[in-house]
Formats: structure tokens, sequence, C-alpha cells
């Protein structure tokens, strides 16, 4: 397991885009000294207990930073307003510590605004509708959850690309698999859901290889011992029917980072 240094993730000076694994979906992402979180779930559910995460299931890991040691973000991107996305301990954490905005659905910033989120710092998500912070563009992508009864209508929940220091990343969200995903070109990072109600294996390796993405990411596995059906993956299966899996394929430990040198 890997730890997160807190000045390296905030290093103002990075000459370089790096991308960490949070766990499940989450990110923290430095692209050339802009730090930019996706989906952070950072917090234990009792400071006393240092094995079970906020959302009340058991860590297969150590968190690799907690919110509480992140004195700067720009923007905190989150998907859907799940708990294992939209950590009710976190956020607020990252809202009192932070400068950052936080960018999500409309039904997403309903949830912010419990957790004491300041309205002008919630923006919401639009697919296709770019949104700049700072250096970045952010530009919220089509997603389709139907998980369950909540989320069974395109709006409730997105993906999220981004540009950034010449660097596109893409988290395209809990979704199943639609023909926009498949039409999308140009990303260079494609931070790809494997649990088996989003993507599972056979449409994960449809997407990365239809993307044609420089670096594949997988996540939403491996975070939380349960056996329930969300919290599973298994990426080695889907890196198998990967083209260039070799090349392009990054299975993170939790707290691993990839690094994308500037040209």
């Amino acid at each position: 397991m890997e730890i997160i240094a807190p000045k390296e993730l905030l290093d103002l000076d990075a000459v370089a885009v790096s991308i960490w694994w949070l766990g499940n979906a989450g990110f923290a992402v430095n692209a050339a000294g802009t730090v930019i979180l996706i989906d952070p779930v950072i917090e234990l559910q009792d400071d006393t207990d240092p094995v079970t995460s906020e959302i009340g299931l058991p860590l297969l890991a150590p968190l690799p930073i907690r919110a509480r040691n992140i004195d700067r973000a720009d923007v905190v991107l989150v998907t859907h307003d799940h708990g294992d996305h939209a950590g009710h301990r976190t956020l607020p954490e990252l809202a009192a510590r932070t400068h950052a905005i936080f960018i999500g659905t409309e039904r997403t910033g309903f949830k912010l605004r419990q957790f004491g989120v300041a309205e002008e710092r919630i923006h919401t998500a639009r697919y296709n509708q770019p949104m700049r912070v700072g250096g970045i563009t952010v530009i919220p992508t089509v997603a389709k959850h139907e998980e369950d009864a909540i989320h069974t209508q395109r709006g409730d929940c997105c993906g999220f690309l981004i540009r950034t220091a010449g660097v596109t990343i893409w988290h395209p969200g809990d979704s199943e698999l639609l023909e926009e995903h498949l039409k999308r070109t140009g990303v260079n990072v494609l931070m790809l859901p494997i649990a088996p109600h989003i993507f599972g294996t056979t449409d994960a390796q449809r997407l990365a290889n239809a993307t044609r993405a420089r670096h594949i990411i997988p996540c939403h596995y491996g975070t939380y011992d349960s056996d329930l059906y969300w919290c599973s993956g298994d990426p080695a299966t889907v890196g198998a029917g990967i083209e260039d899996a070799r090349q392009r394929y990054h299975v993170l430990n939790i707290g691993e980072k990839l690094v994308i040198p500037l040209r």
C-alpha cells in the first residue's frame, strides 16, 4: 500500500501530470500544480477505528491519504451522490480545509448542500458543457446508472472529461456502456470502472479498445472487504482482453501513482 505525501500531491511546482488511485472510483490528480480530486472517499467512519471506511465497510488497505491532510485543492468532481462516491465525511472536510469548487449533477449538488458546502462553491454539471476552472477545462459526459430505482435516468450521474497541461483524462463515472462512450476519442488517460454493475469485464474491454486511450487505470474494485457485487472486479481478467495491455494498462495499488511527463 502506498501512502500519498501531502506535499507531493500539493506541489505547486510540479512539472508532470501525476495521478493517484485513492481506492474505489476515487482519484487525485496534480496537473502541473493544479489539484483535482475525483470521487474522493478518504475518511474513516470513526477516528478510533482505523479499518472502517466512512461508508461503514472495512478497508482492504489503509487509506492512502485522508481529507483532513489535504490543505489545498482546486476542484472536486463528484460523479453522483452514492455514498461510495460522495463521502459524507470527506466532502465537508475538503470544503472546510480547501478553496476547491465542487462540480456534480443537480442531485449531487443537493447532497453537497446537506453536507454544508456553500452555495457559491457548488457548480452544476451539464452534459457536454465545458467549465473552466483555473488552468483546466472540465466537460461533464453522459452517464446512465441503473443500479437502483433512483439513478435510472441520464442527468442523475455523469462522467468527467478533464483537459489540463496538454493531457486529456476521462472518468466515465458509474454508467452502463453507451454509444456516446464508444465514440469518445483523444483520451490520454481512461479511468475505467470494472465492477460488474458498471462496465464489468466485457464492456470495460470494449471501451478501452474503442477509445485507444494511451493509459488505462482500472478502478471501482478491490477497496472494501465485502462480497457486495459493487465491490468486486478482476483487473487481470479485464486486462487480458485489452489491446496492447502491456503498454497501456496500469493496475495500480491503492495510493500508487501514474506519472505522465509533460512534453
